[in-house]
């Protein structure tokens, strides 16, 4: 870690200026018609386990259960402020332990589709660096389990609890102009039939530049005490063929999950995470070390081109001369005696004399002076960009 430490602060002043393309913030949602696909995929060792009660138990000698999980997913931007992700998850579940009976190894797995998913995150807008928004996933399982009788198969494992999944929580992420990030988010979760309900909770940071990113956090599930078969009359949990393995079929499940992990960005869309984690708490569930690595393709879409390929219609410019301290509304030099009006739309542009034009933000002007204007902000388009004072703003007199 202590190199990986070393390593970042070389390539932080290497490429301290440049725009971030290895990492974004949790909260953050894609702009309109803008889209990210990616494919995860993630391998946990259980180590030993926890009951209910929270006493650990470590796995027998000969013992061993292991989860492979593989994600495919795609978000789509339907607005500035509005995105909606689809998805499927693929899982194996590997376990051997010993019979108490005949002493011998003996072996189960189970592979198949667990779930799909649809979800949706609303962004409200941005307080200066502070950004808040609401997500909300349903997640459907298309299988069910069957209770473990003596005809049962016993190298047949179940793929994980049944029952669809429904969670909705809230989230914000602050974003400093070193590009730092620190996020929060929770919320509610029901997690299927033979659950209890739950919170689920994350904090992430992250140090961020162009083509890597480090980032770590924790994250984890704290039980509502609602399990329904625990301590109700009559109320039996279903005899589940689980292996030796206490992921499934939990009783209040709760855990603890550090993780670490690198970004590296490839070109401008493309970008791999790696991720490290270790469950070390919980009860009801399993203590174990996972790896995963994830592959994402985002394109963030922008009105550059098009605002550029109207660029001869633009027939008047002017300049910033005054920003509020929100960024919310701007002033600019020119106003009725230039024929500036009221509703007026303006496009506002960086001019940096190598890179030629660059599209920050449009407005409307809601105020005229006869040498001036205020311009409320309607949107931003680069966020890597700040509405300050020197932008020229074009628009058109017609």
């Amino acid at each position: 870690m202590k190199y990986l430490f070393l390593l970042s602060l070389i390539v932080g002043q290497v490429f301290a200026q440049e725009s971030v393309t290895s990492y974004y913030a949790p909260m953050r949602v894609l702009r309109a018609k803008g889209y990210q696909l990616g494919l995860y995929g993630d391998s946990f060792l259980t180590s030993k386990t926890v009951d209910e009660n929270g006493t650990v138990q470590p796995l027998a000698s000969g013992t061993s259960f292991q989860r492979v999980q593989s994600e495919l997913s795609g978000y789509y931007g339907a607005t500035s402020d509005l995105q909606f992700g689809i998805g499927a998850r693929f899982r194996q579940n590997k376990d051997v332990h010993i019979d108490s009976t005949t002493h011998s190894n003996v072996s189960g797995s189970s592979t198949g589709l667990q779930s799909t998913f649809f979800n949706f995150k609303y962004a409200f807008e941005p307080v200066d660096q502070m950004q808040y928004s609401l997500e909300g996933t349903f997640r459907y399982t298309p299988y069910t389990n069957e209770e473990l009788t003596s005809t049962s198969d016993p190298s047949v494992l179940i793929l994980g609890d049944t029952g669809n999944e429904i969670s909705g929580g809230l989230g914000m992420t602050y974003s400093s102009k070193s590009h730092n990030f620190l996020t929060l988010r929770g919320g509610y979760r029901r997690p299927g039939s033979d659950l209890a309900h739950e919170i689920y909770w994350q904090a992430e940071g992250a140090m961020a530049w162009k083509y890597i990113a480090l980032v770590a956090g924790v994250d984890g599930v704290s039980s509502l005490k609602d399990d329904p078969y625990d301590g109700k009359p009559g109320g039996d949990r279903p005899n589940l063929n689980t292996g030796s393995s206490r992921l499934y079929n939990s009783i209040n499940r709760e855990w603890v999950t550090p993780y670490a992990g690198v970004n590296i960005a490839l070109g401008k869309t493309w970008r791999v995470e790696l991720r490290g984690s270790q469950v070390v708490s919980g009860h009801s569930t399993d203590l174990g070390t996972a790896f995963g690595i994830n592959l994402i393709h985002r394109v963030e879409k922008s009105q550059l081109k098009i605002v550029d390929n109207k660029f001869k219609t633009y027939d008047t410019e002017a300049t910033v001369t005054k920003v509020s301290p929100k960024q919310e509304y701007v002033v600019i030099d020119k106003g009725l005696a230039d024929d500036f009006y009221k509703g007026m739309r303006i496009d506002f542009f960086e001019f940096d004399y190598v890179g030629g034009n660059i599209l920050v933000a449009t407005g409307v002007v809601v105020q005229t002076k006869s040498d001036s204007c205020i311009v409320k902000i309607s949107q931003k388009f680069n966020l890597e960009k700040e509405i300050k004072e020197g932008l020229i703003g074009r628009g058109s007199l017609k």
